[in-house]
């Protein structure tokens, strides 16, 4: 059965919880927890001073930001930041209550996946502070983390280097840590993560951090994964999990749930590794954690694609495609709520700009009835001030008009750049077409017209006989050009496509790459049989494609894993291929398409197909492209 939507696999995990897994325990919950008590929210609304109302709200909020509600977490430093940067005010300590603000922010726009926004918000708070307030050393934390999740190793080491080792400060070198084992681990340096995991577990005082404790333990169970020990991180998962649900720390536990998924689909009990990464799912959904639920989407596809479940795979294929697009959607939603706050604060700004100008009017008319002296001084600088003013604006102008220009000419010639690439794209493509549709043509003449009379001649001579010794060499001759005739016939189309299956041209090609690279390829088809039964032309071109997509890959993506699924829908008469790699993308809007992608979508046009990119930089690529079949 197809599941059209991945949220109803819900109801199947709620199914599962009262038919015999006593032993096995996912909890998914169907409301957001209640983690503040109403008491806190009563109190902030009835505030009186602007000083009370920051503590209630930056109570509010350290207590989201540890049971990791990212929506909830995201309101509130949204209220602090609007009081603390928009209002008047007169509290002394404002300038913390604003790093504060950004601090959260970072925090919550991290968790929901949305890294550049994190990016911005801990870049402004660093800009903001000095080396005196505490609280940016956690900004420069958090923004090494950031780049982790991102892949950009580089900055993240940078910023952890320059970071206090001491324990003077007990939670943040315990964040610390888990930070900087996360940078080892990624850096598949487990040996020495592990040492300063164990290390920072030994403290005395790890006792009055339990998040963090569970943090490093979840660390720890990334390193069982990778080092194959399936059942330690199955064991070791489930305690951070079920410790993590007793005391309120739900972005722990989504994790933890995620952790054990995996162990159970490694160790092939895909039943209960399914019920795991779906409990994992729905949490990730109700909690708007966009970024864990592309990994656990992912998991997923693996996981049916090992069970032969294809079309379940395809549709969270899908699924994970929108969940990318939506990511791109709010960080653009957020970037232009930002730009309105800043507009908000210039029209403030002018507004006292215009008081002050008014005020000085009025004192100058005062000293201008007092002296006429005074009074001629002021009329001078009133008339000098436009006409200033004016050669200011007009050297704008000349500048803006020099810029326009410059910009309209490098827009002209991209422009030209442009339509030559297209039209020089048009003619490959015609020329494709062309040879492809003349060499059937002259295949199917040499095959069926000419091979057939020169059958036919064979065999009316055959039926004369041969009492002339020049009649059976003229008929071994004609013997031998009717097998030049087939012979050439036949060359037409690649023979391999006459003597082996498609699947088994592809997987056999696949498996010759990997054998000089050491990027995984992984190819699955579904169903074979359909697939393999589809006619030659459009065989050929499938194959031309795939081998296109794997060299890009090789040549340009830096990826770990490329991954290629290829599915005959019969309902609907097409066959859909999907690529995905996990290699360091490319912004569609900036750079331009090479050779490789313009043959790919030369080939696809030709058979009016259609194909969709979703790439962005350090995110990977999925190509997904769909082939009518007559």
């Amino acid at each position: 059965m197809q599941i059209k939507n991945p949220l109803f696999l819900l109801f199947g995990i709620l199914c599962l919880f009262g038919h015999g897994q006593n032993d096995i325990n996912f909890k998914a919950f169907g409301h957001m927890p209640q983690v503040v008590s109403n008491r806190l929210h009563v109190n902030l609304n009835a505030s009186e001073s602007q000083q009370v109302r920051f503590q209630y709200l930056d109570t509010i909020a350290q207590i989201y930001l540890k049971s990791g509600h990212a929506d909830s977490l995201m309101h509130y430093a949204q209220l602090i930041k609007s009081e603390a940067y928009y209002k008047d005010s007169t509290y002394q300590n404002i300038r913390n209550i604003r790093l504060n603000a950004l601090y959260f922010e970072g925090v919550a726009t991290q968790k929901m996946g949305l890294f550049d926004e994190a990016i911005k918000s801990y870049i402004l708070g660093i800009e903001q502070s000095t080396s005196e307030h505490n609280i940016q050393n956690y900004l420069k934390l958090q923004l090494a983390e950031t780049y982790l999740y991102k892949g950009e190793f580089q900055k993240s080491q940078t910023l952890l280097e320059e970071l206090p080792q001491t324990k003077n400060d007990q939670d943040f070198y315990l964040k610390n840590v888990i930070v900087k084992s996360l940078y080892l681990i990624l850096n598949k340096e487990y040996d020495l993560a592990k040492t300063m995991i164990d290390s920072a577990l030994s403290e005395g005082f790890l006792l009055d951090f339990p998040k963090e404790k569970l943090q490093l333990q979840l660390n720890l169970s990334e390193i069982e994964l990778r080092n194959a020990h399936f059942n330690k991180l199955i064991h070791s998962a489930e305690q951070v999990k079920v410790e993590a649900l007793n005391k309120g720390f739900y972005d722990v536990f989504i994790a933890a749930t995620l952790k054990v998924g995996y162990g159970y689909a490694m160790l092939k009990n895909y039943d209960i590794a399914e019920m795991a990464l779906s409990t994992a799912y729905v949490n990730t959904v109700q909690w708007n954690r966009l970024e864990l639920q592309q990994n656990v989407i992912s998991a997923l596809v693996k996981l049916y694609t090992v069970k032969e479940d294809y079309k379940n795979a395809y549709s969270l294929m899908t699924q994970y495609q929108s969940i990318r697009k939506e990511i791109a959607s709010k960080q653009n939603q957020r970037l232009v709520k930002d730009l309105e706050l800043k507009y908000e604060t210039l029209k403030k700004e002018k507004e006292i700009n215009k008081l002050q100008e008014d005020q000085i009017l009025k004192t100058a008319e005062i000293k201008r009835q007092s002296t006429i002296k005074y009074a001629f001084l002021i009329g001078f600088i009133v008339i000098l001030i436009p006409v200033i003013l004016l050669l200011i604006v007009y050297y704008q102008k000349l500048q803006t008009q020099s810029l326009l220009n410059k910009q309209q000419d490098a827009i002209n010639q991209q422009e030209v750049k442009t339509l030559l690439q297209s039209q020089e794209l048009e003619l490959a493509k015609n020329a494709m077409a062309v040879q492809a549709k003349e060499r059937d043509r002259i295949a199917r003449e040499l095959h069926d017209s000419i091979g057939g009379n020169l059958a036919g001649i064979k065999l009316k001579m055959n039926s004369l006989g041969d009492h002339q010794p020049e009649f059976r060499q003229i008929l071994n001759q004609l013997d031998a050009t009717y097998n030049q005739v087939r012979d050439i016939s036949h060359s037409l189309i690649p023979k391999e496509f006459e003597t082996s299956a498609f699947t088994v041209l592809v997987t056999n090609y696949i498996e010759n790459i990997s054998e000089d690279v050491s990027v995984k390829l992984r190819f699955d088809a579904y169903p074979k049989d359909a697939i393999n039964a589809i006619e030659v032309t459009l065989q050929v071109a499938l194959f031309n494609i795939i081998k296109e997509l794997i060299t890009n890959a090789l040549k340009h993506a830096k990826a770990e894993e490329v991954s290629i699924q290829l599915t005959s829908l019969s309902e609907e008469n097409s066959l859909e291929l999907i690529y995905e790699d996990d290699g360091v993308g490319f912004n569609l809007d900036i750079e331009h398409k090479g050779i490789g992608l313009s043959n790919i979508e030369a080939r696809v046009a030709e058979f009016k197909g259609t194909i969709s990119i979703n790439t962005a930089k350090n995110r990977g690529t999925v190509i997904s492209i769909s082939l009518p079949q007559k």
